[in-house]
């Protein structure tokens, strides 16, 4: 099989398998969503088309709210859209399309007020909403129109508003169903009124937005009242509410865009629906290739990415990141000037990548194996120590082993060797900084792993011996080797799902809180909270894997990225204060209480959302949520009001 490994052939067809299979993977199977979504969506990082057309946007914010004194969650006073109607009238205004639903009648001489100042216009569009039909054996949808009195005011014109988001809560698509759809939308009621030419056969349409405060004027309810005459001359005007905060709660017409990702601002469905009319009435809406296409670019891309291997490794990272800029700008120009978008992002943050890392695999192998072999050669006497193999546990520094010291208790030991770093010693001279640091106080808590004793630097070497962690395995004295760790990693194991039950979750949530506010107290952060790095000792929980921890820094100094990925705060957040502590611990309880991977969050798997989830879950997600908050505003000053929030969680 070595020299099989070694062929010049065989290694470039793994690496090409591997990544087309990636590639395959996350285009088609439910976990490679995120890399899907986000390929749409970073599209409007970068612009947006321009627009001439002569449009506008009344919205009923706060501030229109506080001025006309209405109510948020009751109907707004109908002699306001009369008054602003006359106004729009008396002004020339083409089209008025309104996204406020006038399902009732409700006092006479204002109904009438407002279907006469719906007659004065040129044209003008009203909103029907959309209610559930089900007939036994078929769920359906059937469309609500406007009172008669309002409708025939406005020659029949009306268009279903409806959204639909993705799993992720964003808008990305203009209709539920390939438009037009059983029923036409209030988009497409408008643009079809403004004489759009558009195909009677149904297709799937993505959003093109125009930028995050759109591209069109927007104005107050009561700045609109107050423009001069003429200002709405030959204007397309939409009414509709703007949501009363810009995050997300349970208001009804409130939705994500793209631009929620680095923005965390929600939009009003009035403004998407103008997005989706100007789509249609501009040409502008977005379509995927088709699917034969999409694989073939997926494949013929995964088979020109495993020739890396046969590179150096510098210059494969070179070029691999050469090849993702080139992707990424091509498949963003592309959708600036077709009507096509790709998921881009399976290959820039997928096939890449993983193509590399098989690159890197092949060049590290022997280098890996030979430093192996010396790391298990210098196993050195330890003074008062009797150590067991083999060693049960091993990290990139050094391995851990099952050691008695002369009383006869049992320790766990472990050796770090200069030699694993090669030519870089400043690791483990970090390592050997935190574990010294941390020793002489590893006693003030009980949630802290116990360090009774750390050597000297010696001959390419130094350890340190620490308290033993629970074992998986019973009776373990009488055979050492069949010593396992109890760990929180090991714990999640011996649950199928990999979600611990919630009581425990929020046991260990409280217990790594208080031990986390303690260690912040003391000036020291951990840098490397997960949960192989979470030891059981008579059944607590306690935090291990010292070599990282570090004196707090003012957050403008901290310039180094340690940890492991999926546990640090998103960029340009720097690990290494408190806060990135806090995160990292919420990605933990996210872990153990979903089962699902870093990788996924904030995303719930899809048996909890198949099952009744209880109001504790929904408490505690809550409090996973504001730990993970990208933005430290958001997210929670220290590790005490963690713990207060877990607390507090668990009296209710």
């Amino acid at each position: 099989m070595g020299k099989i490994f070694t062929q010049k052939t065989f290694q470039p067809a793994v690496g090409a398998a591997l990544a087309v299979l990636c590639g395959w993977f996350l285009w088609s199977a439910p976990p490679g969503e995120p890399w899907v979504n986000s390929s749409y969506d970073y599209l409007f990082r970068f612009g947006a088309r321009p627009l001439t057309n002569n449009v506008a946007l009344v919205l009923m914010d706060n501030e229109a709210y506080d001025h006309f004194h209405q109510t948020r969650g009751q109907p707004w006073d109908r002699g306001l859209h009369a008054q602003l109607l006359n106004k729009l009238a008396d002004d020339g205004c083409s089209l008025v399309v309104i996204d406020s639903f006038f399902g009732t009648l409700r006092d006479p001489s204002m109904d009438q007020a407002l279907a006469n100042a719906m007659r004065r216009q040129r044209h003008i569009v009203l909103m029907a909403e959309q209610a559930r039909m089900t007939v036994p054996g078929m769920t359906g949808a059937n469309p609500v129109l406007p009172a008669g009195l309002f409708l025939q005011a406005a020659g029949t014109n009306w268009g279903v508003a409806w959204l639909d988001s993705d799993m992720d809560s964003i808008v990305r698509r203009q209709w539920p169903f390939p438009s037009p759809g059983p029923y036409p939308s209030l988009p497409w009621a408008t643009a079809t009124v403004c004489g759009a030419n558009l195909a009677p056969q149904p297709r799937e349409r993505w959003l093109r937005y125009y930028g995050r405060d759109g591209a069109w004027p927007t104005m107050s309810y009561q700045f609109a009242l107050a423009q001069p005459a003429g200002y709405f001359r030959d204007k397309i005007v939409f009414i509709g509410t703007e949501p009363q905060t810009s995050r997300l709660d349970s208001e009804p017409d409130e939705f994500q865009s793209p631009y929620w990702r680095w923005t965390h601002e929600t939009s009003g469905g009035v403004e998407i629906m103008l997005t989706s009319f100007l789509n249609l009435l501009n040409g502008d809406w977005l379509c995927r290739p088709p699917a034969w296409l999409e694989f073939s670019i997926l494949t013929l891309a995964g088979i020109c990415l495993g020739g890396l291997c046969r590179m150096r490794l510098f210059t494969a990272g070179i070029l691999a990141a050469v090849l993702a800029v080139f992707v990424s700008l091509a498949s963003i120009t592309m959708s600036y000037f077709t009507n096509y978008w790709f998921p881009w992002l399976v290959i820039v943050g997928g096939q890449i990548p993983c193509a590399l890392l098989w690159a890197a695999v092949v060049k590290v192998r022997p280098e890996k194996a030979e430093k192996t072999e010396i790391a298990v050669a210098i196993l050195p006497e330890i003074p008062g120590y009797e150590l067991f193999q083999p060693p049960f546990g091993e990290g990139a520094y050094g391995k851990v082993w099952l050691a008695k010291n002369a009383g006869g208790d049992w320790r766990a030991l472990k050796i770090i060797y200069l030699r694993n770093f090669g030519n870089n010693p400043s690791p483990y001279e970090r390592e050997f900084k935190g574990v010294s640091r941390y020793q002489p106080f590893s006693n003030s808590h009980p949630g802290l792993l116990r360090v009774e004793f750390v050597s000297e630097k010696l001959d390419g070497y130094f350890y340190y011996v620490m308290e033993l962690g629970d074992s998986l395995k019973a009776d373990w004295q009488r055979e050492p080797q069949k010593y396992q760790p109890h760990d929180l990693a090991n714990e999640r194991k011996r649950h199928p799902s990999g979600r611990l039950p919630l009581p425990d979750c929020v046991r260990i949530g409280l217990e790594l809180s208080k031990v986390l506010e303690f260690l912040h107290q003391q000036g020291l952060t951990h840098r490397d909270i997960k949960p192989q790095n979470v030891i059981f000792v008579e059944g607590r929980p306690k935090l291990a894997d010292l070599g990282l921890v570090a004196e707090i820094r003012p957050a403008d100094e901290v310039k180094t990225f340690v940890g492991t990925p999926g546990y640090l705060p998103p960029p340009p957040e720097f690990p290494g204060t408190p806060q990135a502590d806090v995160y990292a611990l919420g990605m933990l309880l996210y872990v153990i209480t979903t089962g699902r991977n870093p990788a996924a969050f904030p995303e719930l798997s899809a048996t909890l959302l198949d099952s009744n989830v209880s109001d504790d879950f929904l408490a505690l997600n809550s409090i996973i949520l504001k730990a993970c908050e990208p933005d430290l505003t958001y997210r929670y000053k220290s590790a005490g009001e963690m713990h207060q929030a877990l607390r507090k969680l668990r009296g209710d």
